[in-house]
């Protein structure tokens, strides 16, 4: 027979109590510009459950090898003699047509708005409270996983109030679609339980899952979605963009504000979103003669990186996020080329509104920050109509700068589009004429529709009688 061993009995431990591991720290709300945004860190390939295949190598163009300002020159030829695919028959637009007192009220007026929708100093701290205070409630739910900031709270465009959106990024780097489902719903539960959130929304089965909550404290909103590298990366493209000229953050700030007091911000109701209207700002800057904004993307310094610029999304596909991020070096560079534009705000204003009043030619026009330049509908294959919708989806065509399959303007049907151009087509005229000003090219919009609606209609008169029914004397008379 075998031998038994002899079980010892258990030894009282000696060693002290396991800690748990430390909470990793909140990403910190970036300041807004001017700052120039922090060099593009080394960013590692973000693996799939199905089957990663090796990300691409970005390709530097031969442009990419001559020296910075060469590369700003050539941009600036091409801004001012690439061939103009807007409608014909319509004449440049030159500011100095509009009375100079005119255009500088209305600089100035917008000017005054742009310091008012700044938010004030406590707010970053609002934010960053809010943002500690998520952090720690996520690594209790899931260890290891880290809160990002994106949108306006990195771009330099938050003005007061606004939402704070933030994206979930796992310690693995890699999160399946129903994982990052189930994640969702259990930090819903969590922040719910903590008695620190007024309202908990998840969104589960949203294209990117999200958690959409409102904190008690601050009554801030904030969005919390999963594993969003691409947004991310956005997000820092439009930063780069705001740094750059001082113009360009004022003109963004404005034209949001434009967008949300006449009510075409929302793509849920079929308008552009302001991240579409700010890249809409930007391909203006781009494009108009002299440009005030160069073309990043298309910028190369002296050691280029591999792959570190691709980012994979959440369905696998793998998106070049490249672009030129020394900002210095860009200033530094663009001071040696001699004519610049030296246009007001009140100017670039005007110009923008003319630009998509007048000038862009919707049937036939793609606009592109990623090229600065007006591609064709063509060129992108959105001259088709798609299966599943009843006409044509592509109507107003904004390329995301990264997933160049996205079209932002494919919101919009027919009848949106025309409400939208409609607002544009006002501005234009307000900003045009001797009575137009800021304040009214701003005011807020008031459907009159419902109120009209809603008047109760006049009674009808009562009808006369025919002679043979005609009340008898002393008789109460028909009503």
């Amino acid at each position: 027979p075998k031998m038994q061993k002899k079980t010892q009995p258990p030894q009282p431990s000696t060693q002290p109590p396991q800690q748990p591991p430390p909470q990793p720290p909140p990403q910190p709300l970036p300041q807004p510009p001017p700052q120039p945004p922090p060099q593009s860190a080394s960013q590692p390939a973000v693996s799939t459950p199905l089957e990663p295949q090796p990300l691409p190598v970005h390709q530097v163009p031969p442009s990419g090898g001559l020296p910075l300002a060469q590369q700003l020159l050539l941009q600036r030829e091409r801004a001012i003699h690439q061939p103009r695919l807007y409608r014909p028959n319509t004449a440049r637009f030159s500011a100095r047509l509009i009375p100079r007192d005119l255009v500088e009220a209305n600089s100035a007026a917008a000017l005054d708005t742009f310091a008012s929708l700044q938010p004030p100093a406590e707010d970053m701290a609002v934010r960053q409270s809010l943002l500690s205070r998520l952090q720690a409630l996520v690594s209790a739910v899931e260890p290891g996983a880290t809160l990002h900031p994106f949108g306006s709270s990195v771009s330099g465009l938050a003005s007061k109030g606004a939402d704070l959106d933030l994206t979930l990024m796992s310690g693995t780097d890699e999160m399946a679609k129903e994982q990052q489902s189930a994640l969702v719903e259990t930090l819903a539960e969590a922040m719910e339980a903590s008695g620190q959130m007024e309202t908990v929304q998840a969104r589960p089965k949203a294209r990117v899952p999200i958690v959409a909550l409102k904190d008690a404290s601050s009554s801030l909103k904030c969005d919390i979605c999963m594993c969003n590298k691409l947004a991310l990366r956005n997000s820092q493209l439009l930063r780069a963009y705001m740094t750059l000229d001082p113009r360009a953050r004022q003109l963004a700030f404005l034209i949001k504000y434009w967008a949300k007091r006449r009510e075409i911000n929302n793509p849920y109701h079929g308008s552009p979103s302001s991240y579409a209207w700010v890249l809409l700002v930007i391909h203006y800057l781009q494009t108009t003669s002299p440009p005030v904004l160069p073309v990043l993307q298309d910028l190369h310094g002296p050691n280029v990186p591999a792959t570190d610029t691709f980012v994979r999304a959440h369905d696998g596909r793998a998106f070049d996020c490249y672009f030129f991020s020394d900002i210095d070096a860009i200033g530094q560079a663009m001071s040696h080329l001699g004519t610049r534009n030296v246009q007001t705000v009140g100017e670039l204003l005007i110009g923008f509104f003319r630009r998509y009043a007048r000038e862009f030619d919707f049937v036939k026009n793609v606009t592109s920050i990623r090229t600065g330049a007006f591609l064709t509908k063509q060129d992108k294959g959105w001259d088709k109509k798609e299966a599943g919708f009843h006409g044509d989806r592509h109507l107003f065509c904004i390329e995301d700068p990264f997933e160049l399959t996205h079209d932002l303007g494919r919101v919009m049907d027919r009848d949106t589009l025309r409400y939208v151009r409609s607002e544009i087509d006002r501005a234009d005229a307000l900003l045009s004429e001797q009575r137009g000003s800021f304040e009214a090219l701003t005011a807020r919009y008031v459907d009159n529709s419902a109120a009209k609606n809603a008047q109760p209609k006049p009674k009808p008169k009562p009808k006369e009688p025919p002679a043979s029914q005609a009340p008898k004397p002393n008789a109460p008379p028909v009503s």
